[in-house]
């Protein structure tokens, strides 16, 4: 199994741990649903026109899901104004595209973990936000030779992150019409070069059926009772791994000749990371902090500038950063996601993606209730707001 694969079919269990983490799988919370969008691929920079002539596209899935309700007695529960948990698996029939030469993209298969909160509800309607988050799976992908105009994806396995406004309405004790404004972003985190990622927004509607009768009930004044939790300062310590397929290496892969092989010539290198975090945790749910991180990343910068330009960097090469950010983070039981906005002190890495100064994580982490302040968790590294770096994996502990 290659190192794409490995990682992102792990990420999948992230999903998996919210739709289980205490949820009671009874009747009357089951769900299940059908949707179809109609998705416009957005090019904001202009990249997509040498692949494709048309931009649209129709995508069709299915989802089960688990409702929390007032009965529960769940603290957590209250507090996020008891939102829908789930499973869900679409497919998008972006191969129906026209492309350009003998260029290709290929249908695409997701499988996700969803969440949907309710901003505003009355006993029949309801509006709010969603995330989804999973795997995602094209038979087509860059290939120097056969596929080179395909630099969007270059691995078959990817990540999907989503987000949008949804409405529903019951139509019936148990029946539901849903419609909504979504945004969705592919990408494989730059384990596999090129990795230009594909962004898309679509409308859509739905069908969902309820196991039992739904009312869609206001959330009561009065909250069960609170969960244990410390309140002030707290520290975070942790450690992170991933790897990162250079682009700009590959560039002088190609420009000295072209590899021996198919597929993606760039090797997957490392990148490791550790720090700590000072937060102050003011509910249960939040806490806000900062960060400082040390990390060393490994690339073959000498040998590309020698291709690339022709002599080395006079300024030469280091392989350590190290940074400070802002945290935030926001907790659902065991289960927290934090964002990270920061920049970098020091920074000397050569002609690569680690250029300009700033830096950002958005990532999840699950905390073992019986390990003391044990958790683990990902990150999805990004630098100046637009480009992906690095996927890695973190073990932590809660002081």
């Amino acid at each position: 199994m290659s190192v794409p694969v490995k990682c992102l079919a792990t990420a999948l269990l992230l999903p998996i741990c919210i739709c289980l983490s205490g949820q009671t799988p009874d009747r009357e919370h089951l769900q299940a649903g059908a949707y179809v969008r109609v998705s416009h691929v957005l090019d904001g920079h202009r990249i997509y026109e040498r692949l494709i002539d048309s931009y649209d596209y129709d995508l069709y899935g299915l989802s089960v899901g688990l409702s929390t309700r007032p009965e529960d007695e769940d603290w957590f529960a209250h507090a996020w104004n008891y939102p829908d948990f789930g499973l869900g698996f679409s497919y998008a029939r972006m191969g129906s595209l026209d492309f350009k030469n003998d260029s290709r993209l290929g249908d695409i298969a997701n499988l996700y973990g969803w969440a949907e909160f309710d901003l505003l509800r009355t006993r029949h309607f309801r509006f709010g936000p969603l995330l989804e988050l999973g795997l995602s799976y094209s038979p087509e992908r860059y290939d120097w030779q056969t596929n080179p105009e395909n630099e969007f994806i270059g691995s078959r396995v990817f990540a999907v992150i989503g987000t949008g406004l949804r409405a529903e309405v019951l139509l019936a004790p148990q029946w539901a019409a849903q419609a909504g404004f979504y945004l969705t972003h592919h990408s494989n985190g730059m384990l596999r070069s090129p990795n230009l990622g594909i962004n898309e927004m679509a409308v859509g509607i739905g069908l969902r059926h309820y196991m039992a009768p739904k009312v869609f009930v206001s959330r009561p004044p009065d909250p069960p009772d609170e969960p244990e939790w410390r309140k002030g300062l707290q520290w975070n310590v942790f450690a992170a791994a991933g790897v990162h397929s250079c682009r700009t290496e590959l560039k002088g892969i190609l420009a000295s000749g072209g590899p021996k092989g198919q597929g993606s010539p760039v090797p997957a290198r490392a990148r490791l990371c550790a720090g700590a975090e000072l937060m102050w945790r003011y509910t249960p749910i939040f806490a806000t902090g900062i960060e400082a991180e040390f990390g060393y990343a490994d690339n073959n910068y000498r040998g590309t500038d020698l291709i690339l330009r022709g002599s080395e960097d006079p300024q030469g090469y280091s392989p350590f950063r190290a940074g400070l950010g802002f945290v935030q983070e926001c907790r659902y039981r065991q289960l927290s996601v934090h964002f990270v906005f920061g920049a970098y002190l020091y920074k000397r890495t050569g002609l690569t993606e680690d250029v300009g100064r700033s830096y950002q994580k958005i990532g999840a982490r699950y905390h073992f209730r019986r390990a003391g302040g044990l958790f683990a968790g990902l990150d999805m590294r990004a630098h100046q707001l637009d480009r992906s770096y690095s996927l890695e994996w973190s073990l932590g502990y809660n002081l």
